[in-house]
């Protein structure tokens, strides 16, 4: 009775461990599917803003006037920041090893990536408003080829760009505070489970 009873507590005690396992793997999968539909979109926006900067470097010559040059050397900075910093927000969130790490590691290191993923939004928001201002003189000269402040009409546009820009913006960090969230979530039912 005895081996019979110590057999099936070791048949348990592996099952606890498949079972453990399994849901170990389900939330790892989860959780970057989640953090996925952030990862997605930021990695192609900072493929265009690389792409933006190459093109301003390209046809730099064409900004023939100190102030567009100004605003061609600030946009293509900004460009390549925005691409530098959306990368570092992602992988603050990516870096979050659910496998090795103990519930409460996991949820210190989320934590930690959640902070500095907001930060670098914010940030994100005040250098894409840089940008807004820095970009539309460069495009009207590389595309048109006209100098947009020597145009009288170059405040309304920023006047009926600005909302637009900011209701954009603020939709988008919704949407990935949704998204975190619900990352923050399965990781929690992790411990719910454990």
């Amino acid at each position: 009775m005895k081996t019979l009873w110590a057999e099936m507590s070791a048949a348990v005690e592996k099952q606890k461990k498949i079972t453990d396992s399994i849901i170990i793997k389900m939330t790892r999968s989860n959780y970057r599917n989640k953090i996925n539909k952030i990862r997605v979109p930021e990695f192609i926006g900072s493929f265009l803003c690389m792409a933006g900067a190459a093109l301003i470097v390209f046809n730099f010559r064409q900004l023939t006037t100190w102030y567009l040059a100004a605003c061609g050397i600030v946009a293509c900075l900004v460009l390549v920041l925005l691409s530098f910093l959306s990368v570092m927000a992602i992988r603050s969130l990516q870096r979050i090893n659910i496998t090795d790490n103990n519930y409460r590691e996991s949820l210190l290191a989320y934590a930690k990536g959640r902070l500095q993923f907001v930060r670098i939004q914010k940030i994100n928001f005040c250098l894409a408003a840089l940008l807004m201002v820095t970009i539309l003189p460069v495009i009207g000269e590389l595309i048109n080829g006209q100098d947009v402040f020597k145009k009288p009409g170059v405040w309304l546009w920023y006047a009926v760009l600005f909302p637009f820009f900011y209701w954009v913006s603020a939709w988008v960090l919704h949407k990935y505070l949704k998204i975190i969230n619900d990352a923050e979530t399965i990781l929690k039912e992790l411990g719910n489970d454990g």
